[in-house]
């Protein structure tokens, strides 16, 4: 079924907290407070949160600061809160779950843990390592808790941990692979790169910790997921948001992570559309964001609706949201409610007490931590929900759950029990059949997907062959597909046909010229079709057979595009003002998303073009990056450029020199002076005082800050308000996150705090020389970004590298702000509190 992204709602009201702590807006009838303000030199910044055996709230710090025992008093006074340190020595954890009289640890990188009371003194105070599945920094390990049975554990990680091959026993995802028909690029930053199926993965692990199953995957980095009442697992998912403009850009989003599924992350430009036949689409996109904790509503004295609600932390921009889920067919459609938001608020994971509140923490890398608390003050009923749902979705549940057993395993009842569900229209019992097929010895279903003749069990047959199929069915399958009527199908049915012909080709083999001539012949008449995702999967299949109007039919799109496609989270982002300038520019002056998709394929193609189809294809990429978008976009475009390049002739390349010399930027608009000054030696004590100064970030000069943060060379290795490098991370939301005083520590103390994610490396060349930067792997070579305002990286063989060692020092340099007078700092700091907003309040004469 095709999901429809429904409004988010908005009933929000004002909660006003005491006088040192900011503002935040949460639904109607609920209350939220501030109970503990977390010492960071002495406890850190807590990221995991759980109960214990008697209620009480355990949490971690991200760095080495340890685990913490929370006692709340039952009126929630900070008064009345007790912290106590937990004597074991651990800490990182990224995930807590209390079970089996032990707190199961998973910690980030080093592995699965076990904690429990040696001495039945009431302290945790014995660590017991499980296994050491090593993750890779903040995509590494993240949480744990409990599954359906409440027996076994669900183990979450992100995109950068490897699976532990010697614990992995199982698999309820079958066969899984890049399956990607052309060439991909890697990100043109650099993230990722590498990096490989499955991506991010949820794992069902016994409690002892050496049994992985993996139950579902293709994730970029999803931090925690979370079952609802009827036992389903929603997990809340990361975006890239460096690929923003992209077609390839995916948004936050929320997964209903079934068996076997496979949400299609691969890196770069490689991550799948979500109509792929053998992978799911979301319930919800959210948009924008950095997805942290996720809990259930189960066992809060909230409303009935909010029992139910999935609840999703967003660090970057300071929301959780209420994820209300309806049941349709064997899943779910979703609204999203703005349940709590602050700014700064960076929200770092939730869970139920207790007494039937909601707990939260706040921070994160080395930011301000505290805890909070929810409560419903309002009239409506809090009784625990006992409606089981429309009668037809509990019966497409059951259904699909009873599909599900036969995953992972052989079964002589699979096939006649899942064989007639391939033609279901309902994507997630169709799914669940298809894998319940790919469980099973393809030999003894293979004949029978290939004489197939119902058009929806004919596609997921075909799609299930070519993924399990061996080489020799490759021409059988071709011919079986060859007999379909592409005219006779639906929409979803035609993409899963072109997604059968890819599969076939990628894992079954190249097909005979011949073959190759009769796929053109089928398919070529359809192109150009009147849905853009047709014309997509048909310009790509058809740019791989080399169709001979491939290149007529394609550069006919580009320069005829199609209305722009905004988004359906992009409602969000005009309603409120969190998600800063850049997004908000998106939105009004989308690029032209599909069409870049279109020349990405098309850059695969090597002969028959005209030059004039050269000029315009090159001249499409060349305005296409004056459009805003992320880190990478304009990377991607260049990138893609030389690409194309490649398959030019010398003669065609020179022809196009005065279009290829031009550089893929965004244009700035403005130009850049010098600070003013006088300038003096700023530390925190003499910033905060001007800074905290009454009315310093009121009445401020919107383009003198905007000036500063170039003059000053920040943009040289940040983005803000959709300009910049990527070097260090985009400031354009750090006020959902800092507050004044962090953000002045973190500019005048660079390297006090460091995200692994932009942290250095100094490569050491075998005659001495040094370059210091974020290293990335890019085959037989490393790349060195350094703070180079041109954004190109050092390129350096592995052969003339002598060592590659971490630094704990940040690239920004101390006293960037040194040049700038008192006034020069005040519109600075506003300026980059302001999300790129000129209209905010801070500059307001």
């Amino acid at each position: 079924m095709i999901f429809r992204h429904l409004p988010l709602l908005f009933p929000l009201a004002l909660s006003c907290l005491s006088a040192d702590s900011p503002p935040l807006e949460v639904a109607e009838g609920f209350e939220a407070e501030k109970i503990y303000d977390v010492p960071k030199k002495t406890q850190g910044s807590w990221v995991a949160l759980t109960t214990d055996g008697k209620g009480r709230l355990i949490a971690s710090d991200q760095g080495g600061q340890g685990l913490f025992r929370i006692t709340v008093g039952a009126d929630g006074d900070p008064g009345n809160v007790k912290v106590e340190k937990i004597p074991a020595k651990i800490s990182k954890a990224q995930g807590l779950l209390w079970a089996y009289d032990s707190l199961f640890v998973h910690v980030n990188p080093d592995g699965f843990f076990r904690v429990t009371d040696s001495d039945g003194d009431d302290m945790l105070d014995k660590v017991e390592q499980l296994n050491s599945n090593k993750g890779g920094g903040e995509h590494g390990n993240h949480a744990v808790l409990f599954d359906e049975e409440e027996k076994n554990f669900f183990l979450v990680a992100g995109n950068h941990t490897n699976l532990p091959k010697d614990l992995v026993k199982a698999s309820t995802v079958t066969s899984w692979d890049e399956d990607l028909l052309l060439p991909r690029q890697w990100d043109a930053r650099g993230h990722a790169r590498g990096r490989l199926a499955p991506g991010g993965w949820i794992c069902r692990v016994t409690p002892d910790g050496k049994n992985f199953k993996v139950h579902s995957m293709g994730y970029r980095n999803q931090y925690d997921a979370a079952l609802n009442r009827f036992d389903d697992l929603f997990a809340y998912d990361a975006d890239m948001e460096w690929d923003l403009g992209s077609p390839w850009y995916r948004p936050t989003r929320i997964c209903h992570a079934v068996s076997g599924s496979d949400f299609g992350w691969r890196s770069g430009t490689g991550k799948w559309p979500t109509y792929y036949e053998d992978s799911l689409p979301p319930v919800i996109d959210i948009g924008p964001g950095s997805p942290t904790g996720v809990a259930s509503g189960i066992g809060t004295k909230f409303p009935t609706k909010y029992q139910d609600a999935i609840y999703a932390l967003d660090w970057t921009f300071g929301t959780m949201y209420a994820i209300h889920l309806k049941p349709q067919g064997a899943s779910y459609v979703a609204e999203a409610e703005e349940f709590v938001s602050g700014v700064p608020l960076p929200l770092t994971d939730a869970v139920v007490g207790k007494d039937g509140a909601l707990y939260f923490t706040t921070g994160g890398r080395g930011t301000n931590s505290a805890l909070w608390r929810i409560t419903y003050v309002g009239d409506e009923s809090t009784a625990a929900p006992t409606d089981p749902g429309p009668a037809d979705a509990a019966e497409a549940r059951a259904l699909r759950r009873s599909l599900e057993v036969f995953h992972g395993k052989e079964d002589a009842k699979a096939l006649e029990a899942a064989w007639p569900h391939l033609k279901s229209e309902d994507r997630f019992i169709r799914h669940a059949a298809r894998v319940a097929v790919e469980s099973q010895p393809v030999e003894q279903w293979a004949d029978r997907a290939l004489k197939e003749t119902h058009p929806q069990a004919r596609v997921t047959a075909a799609v299930a062959l070519a993924r399990t199929g061996e080489k020799e069915l490759g021409p059988k399958l071709t011919g079986a597909l060859l007999s379909v009527d592409p005219s006779t199908l639906s929409e979803g049915q035609f993409l899963g046909l072109l997604r059968a012909y890819a599969l076939n080709f990628i894992r079954l083999g190249e097909p005979t010229d011949e073959a190759r001539k009769q796929v053109i012949a089928q398919l070529d008449p359809h192109l150009p079709s009147k849905s853009a995702d047709l014309n997509t999967e048909l310009v790509r299949v058809l740019v791989y057979l080399d169709a001979p109007n491939i290149i007529t039919k394609t550069m006919a799109l580009i320069e005829n595009p199609a209305e722009p496609e905004v988004p359906a989270w992009g409602e969000l982002v005009t309603r409120n003002g969190r998600y800063g300038g850049p997004i908000k520019k998106m939105m009004d002056n989308p690029a032209p998303t599909r069409e870049i998709g279109y020349a990405f394929m098309l850059r695969n193609v090597r002969y028959g073009w005209t030059m004039k189809q050269r000029r315009a294809y090159i001249t499409f990429l060349n305005e296409a990056a004056k459009f805003p978008g992320g880190a990478s976009f304009a990377g991607f475009l260049k990138n893609l450029r030389s690409d194309s390049l490649q398959n030019a002739s010398d003669a065609e390349r020179a022809a196009l020199a005065d279009l290829t010399g031009e550089e893929l930027t965004p244009e700035l608009g403005f130009e850049v002076t010098p600070p003013k000054g006088p300038g003096q030696a700023w530390t925190m004590e003499t910033a905060m005082k001007v800074l905290d100064a009454p009315g310093a970030l009121t009445g401020r000069d919107f383009a003198a800050g905007r000036n500063l943060f170039h003059a000053t060379s920040c943009v040289a290795c940040h983005r803000f308000d959709g300009t910049g490098g990527a070097i260090g991370p985009d400031l354009t939301t750090v006020r959902n996150k800092f507050n004044t005083r962090d953000l002045v520590e973190s500019i005048i103390h660079p390297s006090k705090v460091i995200s692994d994610q932009y942290g250095s490396s100094t490569v050491t060349r075998n005659d001495g020389t040094t370059v210091t930067g974020l290293v990335v792997e890019d085959g037989d070579l490393v790349e060195v970004y350094t703070s180079d305002p041109s954004g190109k990286p050092v390129s350096i063989s592995h052969s003339d590298i002598q060592s590659i060692a971490a630094v704990p020092v940040s690239q920004m340099p101390p006293g960037l702000i040194n040049t700038l007078s008192a006034g020069e700092l005040r519109d600075f700091a506003a300026y980059l509190l302001s999300r790129g907003n000129p209209n905010d309040p801070m500059f307001k004469k």
